[in-house]
Parts: structure tokens; sequence; C-alpha cells
């Protein structure tokens, strides 16, 4: 069974409970093996539990789902790249456009090792004809910064560099 959970971030708080429910039911039904496919949100997500990051609460969901079912295998993303924008990259082009670029987007501290969306594809063959159960990252070769991709979406949309907005 494959399951693919969304690469953006609105409606993040019911991934972890999609996820989790997809694995007990997957275990119920005799499901022999499981992949999980995961984007890393990388801190730009939000929760509500005020003591927690959502990353925080991301990983314990993630460790629910894998006591949960010992035939799951979660491969946990980096940013995935290819021929289409990404829902992150449409989002920066949107802020850049509007002139309203968040300050995290702006960050040499957020890393990315971006993988391209046919070495994902691969991964996920490989996980499905060999089930090997635990959690796996997904990266690329090159790592590159959060403030750097926006550079890059600014100049695909013909806009100045203006590292003053915020």
């Amino acid at each position: 069974m494959l399951y693919f959970t969304h690469n953006y971030t609105s409606m993040t708080s019911g991934k972890n409970d999609f996820l989790i429910g997809a694995v007990k039911a997957a275990k119920k039904h005799g499901v022999k093996s499981m992949t999980a496919v995961c984007p890393v949100e990388h801190d730009l997500a939000y929760t509500e539990d005020p003591h927690k990051s959502w990353t925080e609460l991301r990983k314990e969901a993630e460790a629910k789902a894998l006591d949960a079912n010992d035939k799951l295998t979660i491969l946990n993303t980096d940013l995935v790249y290819g021929k289409d924008p990404t829902h992150l990259v449409h989002y920066m082009a949107q802020c850049a456009i509007a002139g309203k670029i968040y300050k995290e987007f702006k960050s040499d501290a957020a890393m990315f090792s971006p993988v391209h969306h046919d070495d994902l594809a691969q991964a996920v063959r490989h996980s499905l004809e060999s089930p090997r159960p635990g959690q796996f990252a997904v990266r690329g070769d090159e790592e590159t910064s959060m403030k750097h991709l926006l550079e890059l979406v600014e100049r695909s949309c013909d806009l100045p560099l203006d590292n003053t907005r915020g």
C-alpha cells in the first residue's frame, strides 16, 4: 500500500491523524507492506499546541505510526522538484509578487537538500518492491537555503531582489 501526504502546510493538523488512521487500517486489513511518503514542512506549518512545534508533533505522530504497524516504511522527503512547481515554490512566487515576503523565506538557517521527483519515484518503487520497515530520509545531494530559493523565485518572476521586505 502506498500513502502520500500532501506537500503543503494548510490543514497539516489532520496529517498526523490521517497517517495514524491509515496505518492502523492497513494492519487491520492485513496489508503486507505499507510505504508512507511524508514531505517535511520545515517549520512553515503551525500548531495550536503552545508547548510543541509542528515538527515535534509530526515526529511524535510518525513514531506512533511506526509503533502501530511493523510493516510500515516512512519516506520523509525534502523539497521535491521537477517540471511543475511545488506548492511551496508557487506560494513563494505569490508572496514575492505581492511584496509580502515572510521572514522565514529570507532565512539562511532553513536549509534544504531538494530531491528530483524521478529520484523520489525510484525510492518509492524500491520501498514497494523490497519492503524494509522503518523511517528513511529522501534528500538530494546539494544543500541550499530558503533565502537562495527565494532569490531564484524572484529572478524567475523578473522581480528585483529586495532583502528589505518582510
